[in-house]
């Protein structure tokens, strides 16, 4: 499946979805071979002194369309190394607004400036826990 197939296979799913996320996670089409090129709320993780084995110093919490191009928007220009750590689908516009808004808000007494946060290890267990029940058990295992 190329791209632009790809991009309308997953168009018409969110336009015929009337089930749960779980419904549309278990299509065996959706999403095409990676997890994290999702319609949702992205994790997007800033490392400190990359070269020297670079420690996750803060996290982006956005929402997108296209995760993986919003990562690349991110990174030009950027001398910090950035990884995708994570999305979490949301199929419209209105979910990734309350979702990207729920979790920022779980996570203000991290606020560094915009929607950065800082890392630590709630940050962290959170996003990791997320991922393992979303993306290992479906698509990794």
């Amino acid at each position: 499946m190329n791209r632009r197939e790809e991009r309308k296979r997953i168009d018409e799913l969110r336009r015929n979805h009337r089930g749960s996320v779980k419904d549309i996670l278990t299509d065996p089409a959706y999403p095409p071979d990676d997890p994290h090129n999702i319609p949702g709320v992205y994790f997007i993780v800033q490392y400190a002194d990359w070269v020297n084995g670079g420690k996750p110093y803060q996290v982006k919490i956005g929402k997108s369309d296209d995760p993986r191009r919003r990562l690349a928007d991110l990174q030009t220009g950027n001398p910090a190394e950035l990884d995708l750590a994570h999305v979490i689908y949301a199929p419209d516009s209105v979910r990734r607004h309350a979702l990207e808004t729920d979790l920022q808000h779980s996570f203000r007494h991290l606020h560094v400036v915009r929607e950065w946060f800082s890392w630590c290890d709630e940050l962290s267990d959170y996003i990791s826990t997320s991922c393992r029940e979303q993306c290992w058990e479906r698509w990794y295992l």
